[in-house]
């Protein structure tokens, strides 16, 4: 093989080059980790469970069924979770985040292959191909698993956005009870759900405007200013396509005093409009120069009002009304203004030199000058004892196992705002000198075919100090194959032929390991034979050879296109050059393949004897044509006297044919002696057609 030949065969022999490959989180042992979680959204149909295979754990609890699971990480930075898939959009196809049209999602804690706790479940019941899936008190520190599916067997590609965030106070639905925001910090509010009691405390602005009720999937927010500043925020949904509207309110009386309260800005304009789109974000911004912007998408809006002036001390309201009643909720960011509330501070006496199993002291120092803390919330993390406290302490803290560590505390004022503050800290480890800890190869799956990556090793701990799972009690050791990064897994997938070292990590931090070896079957070898030469229209036999020695099937491409099923051998008639390529299964599916270029000469000729006696003695008596086997047909042959009388034509003839055409007769009638003239086109087996003419003589 030329060198060509080489790259073209070296292609299709790449291991994983598949257009029909699983996901490479189609287990949860192999999960793609989502990093930052604060604000995250993948690209539109970045993920997918196109050719997902079942995982073994079974449907969720509200799924009806469980065939195309693929499965994420994350690690929590915050307490609560606003997770939102998005397929093909029903409602709203211009704003689809992939091809999957039903969505089932289900959130998980504990070992894969081990136990694992279900805490939150989805289901797209109404296949609206949107999902939000929401859950609260998650462990600062902690991995999670995602699980995505397919409602009703359906596959397809889809999105995620996920906050990662502290929350407010609970959602409140009316201006007299708003939820009290003691800080900037952005959260979101998941869902939504009716007007509340009161569904007009919105009206005479422009959310209710020609609508005669101005709430109907509300939540209404109230804080006082902490200093003078301009007000900005910003209002996305959760749901592209949602219309979310606003209003904003001075409080002269004070937080939840609503009787006088001041219309500052509203924005009700709808995304789009023909020909225009006015942004599915909306809220207030140091560029916009409008205060209202009413229920229709017009020329110059963008969705944002002009910033406010707010003043230190002054309390204000922000009601949010979901037009598009989706029930999906929004995410809420503000600028630099900050609002009155707790600082909370703790510290870690001592700061330094922590280890594992030995306790140590947490010390509040938040402060309030402006109110009253009422309650406070300790959580000292993953292995804490305790693992938490409700009251300012001093708290006396141990941790049963080593690494990484975080603590929330969560203060809650006298007027129910809620504010957090989490530290990190690290344990070392508390091994002792000679563990007794092992790691233990259960069973190996060597590669399937060469090249490949789908071995597998199952593995287990025993001795040592495993880690206990706070919520199913699940014993478990952490295991790695560079002895970096530890995970807590049984088996490990995807694995290419080779010697490996698997390490084991207990909760204390001592570390053993084992080594193990994936093998794999010797590769398939394929000789199609030497690139060869021919002339337009001659045969050629492909012959194709495999080893080892196995049983093979046999295939013959050319440029994609199937020259022959189920043979190692075949002969051919090539119209035009190029690459053929043998390809040789074995009964384990394993393939190799080679390929041999034919160059094809191409030669459009044809001969006509010059003289025909045509006298009937059995010599040459017919004009006739001799060409090699690239000539097909003839479309079209005329014969003229040196008058330019046609005296003879013929069309659509065939290679048989050639040897019997004009007998020198012209209406039945011998012509005389002379020189005629002949005109030929003729068709050649790749198509091309070409024109011939010339003199023929006839003699008697």
């Amino acid at each position: 093989m030329n060198i060509l030949q080489k790259a073209y065969v070296a292609f299709f022999l790449l291991p994983g080059v598949s257009l029909w490959a699983q996901p490479v989180n189609d287990d949860c042992s192999n999960p793609i980790r989502i990093t930052d979680i604060t604000k995250f959204c993948s690209k539109v149909g970045e993920f997918t469970n196109v050719k997902a295979t079942p995982s073994g754990y079974g449907a969720a609890t509200c799924w009806t069924a469980s065939n195309k699971d693929v499965w994420f990480i994350f690690r929590a930075i915050a307490t609560d979770i606003s997770i939102t898939i998005r397929g093909v959009n029903s409602r709203n196809p211009g704003n689809a985040g992939g091809t999957l049209q039903t969505i089932n999602a289900a959130l998980y804690v504990g070992v894969c292959g081990g136990t694992l706790n279900q805490i939150a479940c989805a289901s797209d019941v109404a296949a609206a191909g949107v999902l939000s899936l929401n859950k609260g008190t998650l462990v600062v520190g902690k991995d999670y698993l995602l699980r995505v599916d397919g409602r009703n067997n359906a596959e397809g590609t889809f999105q995620i956005c996920i906050n990662n965030f502290f929350p407010p106070a609970e959602a409140e639905q009316d201006c007299r009870s708003a939820t009290v925001l003691c800080n900037n910090n952005p959260f979101v509010n998941p869902k939504l759900s009716g007007p509340g009691v009161f569904n007009d405390e919105a009206s005479g602005s422009c959310l209710g405007e020609g609508l005669g009720v101005s709430e109907d999937q509300s939540s209404w927010y109230t804080w006082i200013a902490k200093s003078d500043c301009r007000l900005t925020f910003t209002i996305t949904p959760l749901n592209q396509g949602d219309d979310l509207d606003f209003a904003l309110y001075e409080l002269p009386s004070g937080i939840h005093n609503c009787t006088d309260k001041k219309l500052l800005r509203c924005n009700a304009t709808h995304p789009t409009a023909p020909g225009l789109f006015c942004g599915y974000t909306t809220g207030l911004n140091l560029n916009s120069k409008d205060t209202v912007e009413n229920l229709n998408c017009d020329a110059g809006e963008d969705g944002f009002c002009k910033y406010i002036d707010m003043k230190a001390g002054t309390a204000y309201t922000l009601v949010i009304n979901n037009f598009t009643s989706s029930g999906i909720g929004f995410s809420l960011e503000f600028g630099d203004c900050e609002f009155q509330g707790p600082e909370p501070e703790f510290k870690i006496v001592p700061d330094s030199g922590l280890r594992c199993e030995t306790f140590f002291d947490v010390r509040d120092f938040s402060t309030f000058v402006a109110g009253r803390i009422i309650s406070y919330e300790w959580n000292f993390g993953v292995d804490a004892v305790p693992p938490d406290a409700n009251t300012a302490g001093p708290h006396q803290v141990s941790y049963n196992s080593f690494g990484e560590k975080f603590i929330t505390l969560t203060l809650t004022t006298e007027l129910g705002c809620k504010i957090s503050k989490v530290k990190r800290i690290v344990a070392d480890p508390c091994c002792e000198d000679l563990p007794d800890l092992k790691a233990v190869v259960d069973s190996i799956y060597d590669v399937h075919c060469f090249g490949e990556k789908n071995g597998r090793v199952v593995f287990k701990g025993i001795d040592g100090n495993p880690y206990t799972d706070q919520i199913t009690n699940a014993k478990y050791y952490t295991f790695s194959l560079d002895g970096v990064n530890f995970a807590p897994l049984t088996s490990l997938s995807n694995l290419a032929a080779g010697k490996y070292r698997l390490y084991i990590q207990d909760r204390k931090g001592c570390v053993s390991y084992v080594d193990f070896e994936i093998k794999q079957p010797p590769p398939v070898t394929v000789d199609a034979g030497p690139d060869t030469e021919i002339n337009l229209g001659n045969e050629v036999t492909l012959h194709a050879a495999a080893q080892p020695d196995n049983q093979y099937i046999y295939n013959w491409t050319q440029g994609g296109i199937v020259v022959c099923n189920n043979c190692q051998s075949t002969t051919i008639q090539p119209f035009k050059e190029g690459y053929y390529v043998a390809t040789a299964t074995d009964q384990n599916g394993c393939t190799g393949m080679d390929s041999l270029y034919i160059r094809v000469r191409r030669e459009y000729n044809l001969y006509v004897p010059n003289v025909i006696s045509a006298n009937g003695d059995g010599v040459n008596d017919y004009f006739i044509i001799r060409a090699n086997a690239a000539l097909e047909s003839i479309d079209r042959i005329d014969i003229y006297d040196r008058w330019g009388g046609r005296t003879y034509s013929r069309e659509k003839v065939s290679r048989s044919e050639f040897d019997r055409l004009w007998d020198g007769t012209f209406n039945g009638e011998k012509v005389n002696p002379g020189v005629f003239t002949y005109v030929i086109v003729a068709r050649f087996i790749d198509g091309t057609i070409k024109d011939f003419g010339g003199d023929i003589t006839v003699v008697r």
